[in-house]
């Protein structure tokens, strides 16, 4: 019985031991696009869920967009900005900017006229990652040459 015991115990260790290793190689996996996306030009991760009753969208004619979509998903942090810092240059569209700030990061691109601010937010055990996108026209200088 002794044996038995220590033999569970043992067991339970070793197969607790394996599975940090399991998902730290899932971790560092790239994550892959969504098959579809509601932005046409902003991919997003796959297993990431559009927050509806949190996002919003516009478009004008002339083809003017006012976009803030935001997402949720159990992906970690660093690997959504990394799928933002790789995907988006596909999309035509080049980043100008990245801050970081207190689990955040925060990517700047532009395209033709508009801007797109793409913000990522750690969550944590109890709480998921969040994606926020906005696409704006692209800011005009209003200051002139009084």
């Amino acid at each position: 019985m002794r044996f038995a015991s220590l033999a569970l115990v043992l067991s339970l260790s070793l197969t607790t031991a394996a599975i940090p290793a399991c998902r730290s190689n899932a971790k560092d996996a790239p994550l892959i696009a969504a098959p579809s996306f509601p932005i046409a030009d902003v991919p997003i991760p796959a297993g990431f869920a559009m927050m509806k009753k949190v996002s919003t969208s516009k478009v004008v004619p002339g083809a003017t967009r006012f976009v803030d979509h935001q997402y949720s998903g159990s992906d970690d942090f660093l690997p959504v900005v990394k799928f933002y810092q790789d995907q988006m240059p596909g999309q035509k569209w080049t980043l100008v900017e990245q801050n970081q700030g207190n689990a955040s990061v925060t990517l700047h691109f532009t395209k033709g006229s508009e801007d797109c601010v793409v913000s990522v937010t750690d969550g944590d055990v109890f709480t998921p990652t969040r994606i926020r996108v906005r696409i704006d026209p692209m800011a005009r200088n209003q200051s002139s040459n009084r």
